[in-house]
């Protein structure tokens, strides 16, 4: 059994901003944002959502990479992996958005070793597309990765579970750690459900919290 287990959520965790809201904020525009506002009044952010926003904008091949190049990381990031891996742990990212624009960020950054479960994706046609794996043990059909069945599994297998993201979908993960690092909407949500919490701003006040021992 490992002596701990940290996951990260990727998109505005890991990443300064959503992937999706960099393909409203640049290509889209105001569109998308009333689309968001109207959605989230009752529904959940999750495949079917981001599968029509990314429907709406076109790219040619250079400007899809002009695209995953805006994806920006914390630049603490290797420094929270490197003290993990270092002090026995395994360092997992678990993220509702998809494989294409995920991997190609860590690439770029020189961290293609990390493991990353997430949902399967692709450029086809000039579009970004999700394509949840509907045969996987980790499946939902509202955001097409199931985390709280990943923070589970892992939980089973480590003494300790760190988990740190920032929305509703990371909720369903993070209330089964032993350590939460929240920011956000999941700050939020976890303030409304009287669950503790490690605020977090980056991953510099998250490999700070991990050097005093939490």
């Amino acid at each position: 059994m490992k002596e701990f287990i940290f996951i990260s959520d990727f998109d505005n965790t890991i990443s300064e901003r959503d992937f999706y809201w960099l393909v409203i904020d640049h290509y889209i525009g105001q569109r998308g944002v009333d689309y968001y506002k109207e959605w989230k009044k009752s529904n959940k952010i999750g495949t079917e959502f981001l599968n029509t926003i990314f429907s709406w904008h076109t790219f040619t091949d250079e400007a899809h990479i002009e695209a995953l190049d805006r994806v920006h990381m914390d630049v603490d990031l290797e420094g929270v992996e490197t003290f993990v891996r270092d002090h026995g742990g395994d360092f997992h990212i678990l993220s509702a958005g998809f494989s294409y624009y995920i991997e190609y960020a860590l690439a770029k950054r020189g961290l293609g070793h990390l493991h990353v479960i997430t949902n399967e994706g692709s450029f086809r046609k000039g579009q970004f597309l999700m394509e949840p794996d509907q045969t996987s043990p980790y499946y939902s059909d509202v955001y097409g990765i199931n985390k709280e069945a990943v923070a589970l599994h892992y939980k089973a297998q480590t003494k300790k579970l760190y988990f740190a993201g920032d929305s509703e979908p990371d909720f369903w993960a993070a209330q089964h750690a032993d350590v939460i690092f929240a920011k956000e909407e999941l700050a939020r949500i976890l303030d409304g459900k009287g669950i503790p919490y490690i605020a977090y701003r980056n991953f510099a006040d998250i490999l700070e919290a991990l050097k005093h021992g939490v």
